[in-house]
């Protein structure tokens, strides 16, 4: 085994031990293995659905460390693996079988027997984390790790424009003001689209305007339409409006993952099948030989002449996560990535 710094035998861990019972801990750290890494996390971005998981519904068993969104520093690595000492990388969060259909077809979010980390298995709100090789999405040096540590949902975003087929002078619209619609908003206005975003309040609105970004209230929409559209939101009301506002033969990307069942009024699926409207659905990222929507975000981030650091809104240590689900939770702020950073 090589290794770059002396591995402590414990570690610091956000461990979940049910609902709404997380608990800042030291657990043993990982042993090296066969085709693994271990990756000193610096920095994990906390998801809307890791607050779904802490305070509501759970993961799928107890204790399990959240946490998928993540980016580190190879420290510890097999004999065979010393060139991979000390990289930088950001991690692809799904563990495939390899074995069932979609696998065999390298089409690995629809694979029927994945793992997943800081859901399935312990993710990335610990000091150190086990990886295997295949998971590894290496950067250069110049990215800072905090930027890369968006590289997952940054890879959604970029699978949503790919999806949708954005070119230059597109005019599309984009429901939702979260990070992953703020994210398809800039790529797409880099790639040289139209773009306008949609929101329920002028605030917000305010930080889609400091972006130079169009924008529009949902009151302001009559007689608008679009090319295309991206729904972010997954409710009913923005999966509604955005079938209204889309244009003849035009083309709804549903991005938003609802919490509640969806129901369509139907003079609304009467506008589905009146306008001929195409509409696609977006299921994490492609991660494979053919497609690699975390190369694409990263040689963006890397490029460095999209804003992706003005959508981190703070940071925090582990051991202040109680303010850090505070501010998500309560904060009445425009507030868009929190993460967790390991000194």
């Amino acid at each position: 085994m090589k290794t770059i710094e002396e591995i402590p035998k414990e570690m610091d861990v956000l461990n979940l031990h049910g609902i709404g019972d997380l608990r800042f801990e030291k657990k043993e750290t990982y042993t090296l293995t066969k085709d693994h890494v271990l990756v000193k996390i610096k920095y994990c971005g906390i998801c809307s659905s890791d607050i779904e998981r802490v305070f509501i519904n759970g993961t799928y068993h107890f204790p399990t460390i959240p946490g998928h969104e993540m980016s580190g520093q190879i420290v510890a690595v097999n004999d065979e693996d010393r060139e991979l000492l000390g990289r930088k990388t950001a991690i692809f969060p799904l563990m495939p079988c390899f074995e069932c259909d979609s696998c065999q077809k390298e089409e690995y979010a629809q694979c029927s027997n994945y793992n997943y980390f800081g859901s399935r298995c312990d993710g990335g709100y610990s000091e150190y984390l086990l990886v295997p090789k295949w998971n590894l999405v290496l950067f250069d040096d110049e990215l800072d790790y905090k930027i890369a540590a968006l590289c997952e949902p940054g890879a959604v975003a970029i699978h949503s424009i790919n999806i949708g087929s954005i070119k230059k002078g597109d005019n599309i619209a984009i429901s939702g003001t979260g990070t992953i619609g703020m994210m398809i908003a800039l790529v797409a206005h880099g790639k040289g689209a139209n773009v306008t975003v949609i929101g329920r309040s002028s605030e917000s609105l305010e930080f889609s305007k400091s972006l130079g970004l169009k924008t529009l209230l949902t009151t302001e929409l009559e007689n608008k339409t679009f090319d295309k559209v991206y729904e972010v939101v997954g409710n009913n009301e923005s999966i509604n409006q955005s079938i209204s506002i889309c244009d003849n033969f035009g083309t709804i990307i549903l991005v938003g993952n609802p919490k509640d069942n969806v129901n369509l009024d139907k003079q609304i699926y009467w506008k589905i099948l009146r306008k001929q409207l195409v509409l696609k659905g977006i299921w994490n990222s492609s991660y494979n030989q053919k497609v690699n929507d975390w190369k694409e975000i990263l040689e963006l981030m890397a490029e460095g002449n999209i804003p992706f650091d003005s959508l981190i809104s703070k940071e925090y240590s582990m051991s202040e996560f109680e303010d850090a689900f505070d501010y998500l939770r309560n904060s009445k702020e425009k507030k868009l990535k929190v993460m967790f950073k390991n000194e």
